[in-house]
């Protein structure tokens, strides 16, 4: 199977692969030469509807290339493209919500859920939680839309251990983070396509620097993990306006769930502690 590459550049040497086989495939070419952003994420029938050829000539090409079908290709093609999708573009995910399978954003969303499990298997993800659990001080960090997901991750491992805290640009932490403890702090990032110039090279100072860093990320070949020591690769829904991360928040909450398991004594005192402070302090609503 063909090697997925990060730029955009492996799109052209699956065009010219596939113009020196027959006229369908060159029709095929030309629609993706000027169509491949939303080709990426329409099914076979639709893409062979667009151009005017049959489906099983969609399932052909993509074999042509080295794909076992077109749902091997197709991933791959998404893989390639999500990061140069610009807010513009997306619109036409707005003008074109579903498939022939139904809602974009919710199969994706589907398929992505369920390779948690595969996920959750990994050396990566057993590696990240154990450092979570670990360290001395937590520090998560994160820009833009990706810092969305922050606040979900800095709340609820902070139920379940000490010293964990949250940092994006324009905070005093992250102009202060390259003069922190190295021994002590773990860094994890957060960061998903559109990847943000400003966290890749925050990461890369860091790695410059001995720290410790986990990133949840998309892809193995996101430009964070290779400043990781530990990366975890989870899926989003890119097939929408906006990024959709049902896949990375429910990753976050089963690696703060594995980090109270390792930590059961410690975790279990800090949650009855601040049960004990919500009550004396009537935080939530009751009609008694």
């Amino acid at each position: 199977m063909n090697r997925v590459s990060t730029t955009p550049s492996i799109l052209e040497q699956w065009w010219q692969q596939a113009r020196h086989s027959s006229d369908v495939n060159r029709l095929i070419v030309r629609y993706l030469e000027i169509h491949y952003r939303q080709a990426a994420f329409m099914t076979s029938a639709e893409l062979a509807r667009a151009v005017g050829v049959s489906q099983a000539s969609i399932s052909r090409f993509a074999s042509l290339l080295g794909f076992t079908g077109y749902a091997d290709w197709n991933k791959s093609m998404q893989q390639v493209i999500r990061q140069e999708l610009s807010a513009a573009e997306r619109l036409w995910f707005a003008k074109h919500p579903r498939s022939d399978e139904g809602d974009r954003v919710i199969q994706s969303e589907q398929e992505n859920v369920d390779q948690l499990l595969q996920i959750t298997d990994s050396p990566a993800f057993s590696a990240l939680a154990a450092h979570m659990a670990q360290a001395k001080e937590v520090i998560f960090v994160s820009a833009r839309a990706s810092a969305t997901l922050m606040p979900y991750a800095h709340y609820f491992l902070s139920k379940v251990r000490p010293r964990v805290y949250q940092t994006q640009p324009g905070d005093p932490l992250w102009e202060h983070l390259a003069i922190s403890d190295v021994q002590n702090v773990l860094i994890v990032a957060l960061g998903f396509p559109r990847y943000p110039r400003v966290l890749v090279e925050l990461l890369q100072d860091l790695h410059k620097r001995t720290f410790t860093i986990g990133v949840l990320t998309d892809h193995e070949t996101s430009p964070l993990a290779r400043y990781a020591n530990m990366a975890l690769a989870v899926p989003v829904a890119t097939a929408s306006l906006f990024d959709s991360y049902a896949a990375p928040i429910t990753a976050i909450n089963l690696l703060i769930r594995e980090v109270a398991q390792q930590t059961t004594t410690q975790s279990q005192s800090r949650l009855a502690a601040l049960e004990m402070m919500d009550q004396d302090k009537h935080i939530y609503y009751s009609e008694t």
